[in-house]
């Protein structure tokens, strides 16, 4: 049998007691450091939405980019077959945020009527697997929504490139015949 004393007993206690807090504490931070760094929670992280469409063969988290620019077709590969060369990498309709399982559609080159710079630190940007051009209408799909960390040197100019990494994915169709993850 083992009989501790009282003094023993409340140092005990009061060891547990702060190892407690020093526990709840540390989670606390823990917490709060990850929603700063993923901008806060929510779907993008805190990232802005906007009309911009990358590559699902490129949306990997980590890899470069170029979500809008003269060159779009070439710097983007889609698993549905090549994009047409006056696709410039702005979708703009649906004019809401970009989500999975939605399809979008927009005219060739400058007609998208892309943002102005300078862009946000983060944006949502539309993934596709395929982009056609009906006429002068180019629609696609979304199979997923990414979040790309921008590089600065945007215009709307598609002679300005728009560039960044991809740092998280918001949503992703489910490959396996389900919906939108």
């Amino acid at each position: 049998m083992v009989v501790a004393s009282r003094r023993a007993v409340r140092v005990l206690r009061r060891t547990l007691t702060l190892g407690v807090l020093a526990v709840s504490a540390a989670l606390a931070f823990a917490a709060s450091a990850t929603a700063a760094t993923v901008g806060g929670g929510g779907g993008g992280g805190g990232a802005s939405p906007s009309g911009f469409v990358i590559g699902d063969t490129n949306a990997t988290i980590g890899t470069p980019v170029a979500f809008w620019g003269a060159q779009w077709w070439m710097a983007n590969s889609l698993s549905g077959g090549l994009a047409p060369a006056s696709f410039k990498g702005f979708a703009n309709t649906p004019e809401t945020p970009p989500s999975c399982g939605t399809n979008w559609s927009t005219g060739p080159g400058n007609s998208s009527g892309p943002p102005p710079a300078p862009l946000p630190e983060l944006i949502e940007v539309t993934v596709a697997s395929q982009i056609t051009k009906s006429g002068p209408t180019i629609s696609g799909d979304t199979q997923e929504v990414v979040v790309v960390k921008t590089n600065p040197g945007y215009a709307p100019n598609p002679g300005h490139a728009g560039t960044g990494t991809v740092v998280e994915v918001v949503c992703a169709i489910d490959s396996s015949g389900g919906g939108a993850t």
